[in-house]
């Protein structure tokens, strides 16, 4: 014991408070679950059996509706001046052709006006019938039928028969016996009270499942009827119904008991009938009834549970006071691992967390400043590197010495010579653009075809060029050298692999927001596994390797590293028939100031 207690004293305060609040509410909770529950099982045994009484009273009044609505039709139908000259006609064979049809008229009209009639008889008192959905099944005549007999003796105007077995009469429908009620209803003469004859009538016990469907008792319980010798008037589905006794109730009462069926026990609440002669009884599983103290328990379990929980929140909240702003230092950290260096920590308070968070913050700036320099002087060695390459090719030279060679080649009249040296002039001078990275599409397009220019020269009689550039598209500027690395490819690679002379188009169109660019060749094309993996090369899924060239990645490279993924170069190709390469770029008019920039 003195070690427990050695124990308890041992941990901090925090744990001793969480387990105090914790154990006072648990005995709170299970004390008022305990007497709670059986409160309410006693009191919701009683409410349901009022519930059940309820809703046997509400079948007696639905199903008692239905029934005068079928008497009130028997009873017209009776009354009908057809069916009136039926009943005072001879034997059948006597009944003349007009009579019965008319009668089987009337007959017909009603029960398409209720389609929950199964079908319909008229028998008067020589045995002639006729049938609407019906027919005799012997030659015995009908008027023997025991249903016949009960019609004409009884005092009651319309008998209900459940369960119409052993009967001389059979339906062109198909259903059995426990699928209909019958009702027989005698036609009498209004001056003597004699019995003229017969109607029967069978309806389907579908009205009964309307009226039964909409009825619920518990979550598995159950309504049915039986009439006065035990026989199933109506049942739904279920094998309990089956197992019930008729001796287990008392006639003309209103009654309940328990009964235990298959190994579960069942309430039982019945009420007598006596307008029909039957009996309603409503059925439900004693299980539904723990099933709904299990379910308060189960509240009670989770409103327990919820408590504890709160009482542990509460109990925690200063210490997570020290906690969350730990804790947001953390996911700072990690967003700065990831390369997201944007990010500050926000403290409203000056103790221990908050200095390390201001430190954190200076840490961050630091880091910042240091990629930014670092940045800033690869730039510089990048501009450097490229005006030393600028001043190595000596621009001024080169343009005055071409222009010498042009000149000598005017006086020895050599015209071939001086459009490939006016062409060469113009790709160098076009080229250094004055160190521009931003060209015109004018100049562009001229350097481009200072490039087609020379390579005719070189394959002469092996290809040809066409361009289709609009002239609105001229004002507008694209990176430098753009275009020629396109050609060179669609040279090398299209059209000298091909048999005869082949053609290279260059055009440019406006598209969504940018301009397209293609340049497209009718030369050697590429098989379809080549075109794949330098599709997927230039969209950055697949690395280049040095089997590769170097013009066309670097302008995909260029252009996107400018302006973002989602511009840049795509190619399609066919075998034997070319390659067209799509070069997207963004609709781009800049100031000379900015071009300086």
């Amino acid at each position: 014991m003195g070690r427990y207690r050695q124990y308890w004293n041992d941990r901090s305060i925090r744990f001793k408070l969480n387990c105090i609040f914790l154990l006072i509410i648990l005995v709170s909770m299970l004390t008022l679950s305990i007497w709670g529950t059986r409160t309410y099982s006693t009191h919701s045994e009683n409410q349901a059996d009022q519930y059940t009484l309820q809703m046997i009273h509400q079948v007696e009044s639905n199903v008692d509706f239905y029934i005068r609505h079928l008497m009130d039709v028997l009873d017209y139908i009776g009354k009908d001046a057809a069916v009136g000259r039926l009943m005072n006609l001879g034997h059948y064979d006597a009944l003349n052709a007009l009579a019965r049809q008319q009668a089987v008229q009337t007959l017909r009209n009603f029960t398409e006006r209720n389609p929950e009639i199964a079908g319909m008889m008229l028998v008067n008192r020589y045995g002639a019938f006729v049938a609407q959905d019906m027919h005799r099944i012997t030659r015995d005549s009908l008027i023997e039928e025991s249903w016949y007999k009960d019609a004409v003796s009884s005092h009651e105007p319309t008998l209900l028969i459940s369960n119409p077995i052993g009967r001389n009469v059979n339906t062109t429908q198909t259903y059995s016996a426990n699928d209909v009620l019958s009702l027989v209803h005698a036609v009498r003469d209004p001056s003597t009270g004699e019995a003229l004859g017969v109607i029967l009538m069978d309806v389907r016990m579908d009205m009964f499942k309307a009226i039964f469907d909409n009825l619920k008792l518990g979550k598995s319980g159950f309504i049915y009827i039986q009439d006065n010798k035990g026989n199933m008037v109506y049942a739904p589905n279920n094998a309990i119904v089956y197992r019930i006794r008729n001796e287990w109730f008392q006639d003309g009462t209103q009654g309940s008991l328990t009964k235990s069926i298959r190994g579960h026990d069942y309430r039982i609440l019945y009420n007598d009938y006596s307008l029909r002669n039957w009996r309603i009884i409503g059925v439900i599983p004693n299980d539904d009834y723990h099933r709904v103290v299990s379910d308060i328990q189960l509240y009670t379990a989770v409103v327990t549970i919820v408590m504890l929980l709160l009482a542990t929140l509460a109990s925690t909240y200063f210490t997570g006071t020290i906690i969350r702003p730990v804790r947001k230092l953390m996911r700072l950290m990690s967003n700065v691992q990831n390369g997201d260096l944007n990010r500050r920590f926000v403290s409203v308070s000056k103790d221990e967390i908050g200095q390390l968070g201001n430190s954190f913050n200076h840490m961050l700036e630091e880091i910042k400043n240091l990629i930014n320099m670092v940045y800033a002087e690869q730039k510089k060695k990048r501009e450097a590197e490229l005006q030393v390459l600028q001043a190595q090719i000596k621009p001024h030279f080169l343009y005055n010495t071409l222009d010498t060679i042009q000149w000598m080649a005017q006086d020895y009249k050599a015209n071939d010579i001086v459009q490939m040296i006016g062409a060469l002039t113009n790709l160098f001078r076009i080229g250094l653009n004055k160190g521009y990275e931003w060209i015109p599409i004018k100049d562009e397009v001229k350097h481009a075809e200072s490039y087609l220019i020379i390579q005719m020269s070189r394959y002469m009689g092996k290809m040809n060029y066409m361009l289709d550039i609009p002239e609105d598209l001229h004002r507008y500027h694209v990176l430098k050298l753009i275009l020629q690395p396109l050609i060179e490819n669609a040279i090398y690679h299209g059209i000298k692999a091909r048999t005869g002379k082949g053609m290279i188009r260059v055009s440019a169109m406006r598209y969504k927001e940018g301009i397209l660019f293609r340049v497209e060749d009718d030369g050697a094309g590429m098989q379809p596994d080549k075109l794949e993996e330098i599709n997927r090369i230039l969209r950055g899924e697949e690395k280049r390797g040095e089997e590769h060239g170097y013009g066309l990645f670097n302008v995909n490279e260029r252009v996107q590293l400018t302006y973002g993924s989602l511009y840049g170069i795509q190619i399609e190709s066919e075998p034997g028939k070319g390659t067209a390469v799509s070069l997207y770029h963004p609709l781009v008019q800049m100031t000379k100031d900015q071009l300086m920039r």
